[in-house]
């Protein structure tokens, strides 16, 4: 069975981190520049929130909030919501079914190893399907 750490092999396990007080348009910017769709924001370099696409939508956007004078911290989601690096990749796709969310930060003990989206389990799942399709073929046409 997977697990997150195969997913963060395929990835990587970069976490791109800001701190509460950037302003929403900075965040934005940032996430654009790296072409990603969340950022782990820290208080005192612990995390303690995740500000999405999604956080940008509902609490900016549609709310007629100006994204240079609100804090990330101000609409960020909170509690983070993690999963360990040894759980399988099943059931952090239930967590994130479960919390209705499509980021699940990667802890290892008690420090952050990495971030996963619903995307990326999705794609981890696929090539795993994939080689297994393989290997079967390969078996069955005697190539083994």
């Amino acid at each position: 069975m997977s697990t997150i750490h195969d997913v963060l092999g395929r990835k990587g396990g970069t976490v791109l981190t800001v701190e509460g007080s950037m302003s929403v348009f900075d965040a934005i910017k940032t996430m654009s520049e790296a072409n990603i769709g969340a950022l782990v924001i820290q208080d005192n370099e612990q995390p303690v929130g995740i500000f999405t696409e999604r956080d940008y939508m509902k609490k900016i956007a549609l709310k007629g909030r100006s994204s240079s004078t609100t804090a990330v911290a101000d609409v960020m989601s909170s509690p983070l919501i993690t999963v360990d690096i040894g759980e399988s990749v099943q059931i952090a796709m239930e967590t994130m079914t479960q919390c209705s969310c499509r980021h699940l930060v990667v802890m290892d003990k008690e420090s952050m190893a990495g971030i996963i989206s619903l995307g990326d389990t999705v794609k981890h799942m696929l090539l795993d399907k994939e080689a297994e399709i393989e290997q079967l073929s390969s078996y069955i046409a005697g190539s083994y």
